[in-house]
């Protein structure tokens, strides 16, 4: 309905009374009103049905229909106004109360039919309406049985995996009233992560929260919060080191960028008309840290239902490497933990069924780690042709002081990685310190391979366009560069 102005009326009538139900639907159907919605109601004296009606917007005044409302996030408002009660226990206590007003009612009826100065068509009419009354009355007795059941807890062991949340203020975002909405700009991330890195994000919901502050917006993945900032609609997100010459005026939003790290501007759209280069809506922004979230937190996001997708689209081409590896050589779990390290580095899955060749051909490798390093010098050639630029590759290498201060990490005779903070922040602040004075927003650290997964996981939290290579993947294709030493 959203791709249409449209208007919304509320009308109320007794439950108990269905002539004056079936006049009101007929008056409004043809005045070309569209029930929205009926919900039963409990006033001070009685139960009422509150009908909403719904059209297209009217030109014309309608001075009758003073309680119409004409708002793009009426559906969410509702929705929340009609909500069930929140809990089955909630429920279970309104559909005992409506059972004791049901009883109310036939009791009221029972002595009235008692009465003896009752003309045969009073009595008539009061035994047809006991017979309402009375089936009214079984249908809320089985309605308080299936909610008392037990089995309907399970239907409640469930959650949604990847949820956006809107306040109220950017609700509009994901109205079809907008040329530039939130829904589109999904179907984009989508396409774009599928051809990009053969990485197919699962459904999004999205939900009206009123835990948000003004207009925030959040991510939850698996009911837990990953992300949350704001965004203004009406406005365009700039990076404030594009706009050179640009000065902050009073209605600017100047704030930190949780994607880049970077300073951004929101500026009104009448005021960039004649920018030079183009901004992002709010519904863009949101779109950006949905693909941000997807790729940093593909762990979370891809379960195992993705991976037999992957593992069918092999059986397909070739269900000898299947058979050979699966699950003898390699576990579903050891080929989740492949394919979302890949993807969490920026490297395609999409050729799965090279993939899986090489990992036919590695498989006796004694570790995932092991397996892992092996499959990404297989796709060497692959990694590095995303990152060439002009034919030339800009890398960074460690000092032998930084090396050694990581190779201090492992103890010998002991599994477990031991992190020092202070040691961390000090390669942070040099790697930080180094990207300034050469004007880099995303680095190519070359280590060791034997380190080069933990530098990675290790930096990535602080750097987010970092990428970390192997010196075995520096394939010679390319003329590569070493810029520097941290």
């Amino acid at each position: 309905m959203f791709n249409k102005k449209m208007q919304y009326v509320i009308k109320s009538v007794p439950t108990d009374d269905k002539q004056a139900l079936e006049n009101l639907l007929n008056e409004m159907s043809d005045a070309g009103w569209d029930l929205y919605t009926m919900h039963e109601i409990e006033t001070d004296s009685s139960f009422d049905f509150n009908c909403i009606f719904m059209r297209e917007k009217q030109e014309e005044d309608l001075p009758d229909l003073d309680d119409i409302v004409n708002i793009t996030s009426f559906k969410y408002r509702m929705e929340k106004m009609l909500a069930a009660p929140s809990s089955p226990y909630a429920s279970c206590k309104e559909i005992q109360l409506k059972i004791s007003n049901q009883k109310e009612r036939i009791r009221r009826i029972k002595s009235q039919l008692e009465s003896e100065n009752l003309s045969p068509e009073k009595k008539n009419q009061l035994n047809n309406q006991m017979s309402d009354e009375l089936r009214q009355l079984d249908s809320l007795k089985q309605q308080l049985v299936n909610e008392i059941s037990p089995e309907t807890m399970y239907s409640n062991i469930k959650e949604e995996k990847f949820v956006v949340n809107l306040s109220e203020e950017i609700l509009e975002v994901i109205s079809m009233d907008e040329t530039d909405n939130l829904l589109a700009e999904t179907v984009k991330i989508r396409q774009n992560l599928t051809e990009k890195l053969g990485y197919v994000i699962p459904h999004i919901h999205f939900h009206n929260s009123d835990e948000l502050l003004q207009n925030e917006f959040s991510i939850k993945l698996h009911d837990i919060e990953v992300f949350r900032t704001v965004v203004f609609p009406g406005y365009l997100a700039f990076y404030k080191d594009d706009l050179k010459g640009y000065k902050t005026d009073e209605d600017d939003y100047v704030l930190n960028d949780d994607i880049t790290g970077r300073k951004i501007i929101w500026i009104q759209k009448d005021k960039v008309k004649d920018f030079w280069i183009r901004g992002l809506s709010a519904a863009e922004y949101i779109a950006k840290a949905i693909e941000y979230i997807s790729i940093r937190e593909v762990s979370d996001i891809m379960d195992y239902n993705d991976i037999n997708k992957y593992v069918e689209i092999v059986m397909e081409s070739n269900s000898f490497l299947v058979d050979n590896i699966i699950p003898d050589f390699i576990t579903a779990s050891d080929l989740k933990y492949l394919l979302t390290c890949l993807i969490r580095e920026g490297v395609s899955v999409k050729n799965i069924v090279y993939i899986f060749e090489k990992i036919n051909d590695y498989a006796n490798e004694p570790t995932k780690e092991d397996l892992l390093d092996k499959v990404r010098l297989a796709l060497s050639k692959h990694i590095i042709k995303d990152l060439v630029e002009d034919e030339e590759l800009k890398v960074i290498e460690f000092s032998d002081e930084t090396l050694d201060k990581i190779y201090s990490f492992f103890k010998e005779d002991d599994d477990v990685i031991r992190i020092e903070a202070n040691d961390v922040q000090d390669i942070i602040n040099k790697l930080n310190k180094f990207m300034k004075t050469k004007k880099i927003r995303k680095p190519i650290l070359v280590t060791p391979m034997d380190i080069r997964h933990m530098v990675f996981v290790i930096l990535s939290e602080f750097a987010q366009n970092i990428t970390v290579l192997a010196q075995e993947e520096l394939v010679s294709d390319y003329n590569i560069k070493f810029i520097g030493k941290i």
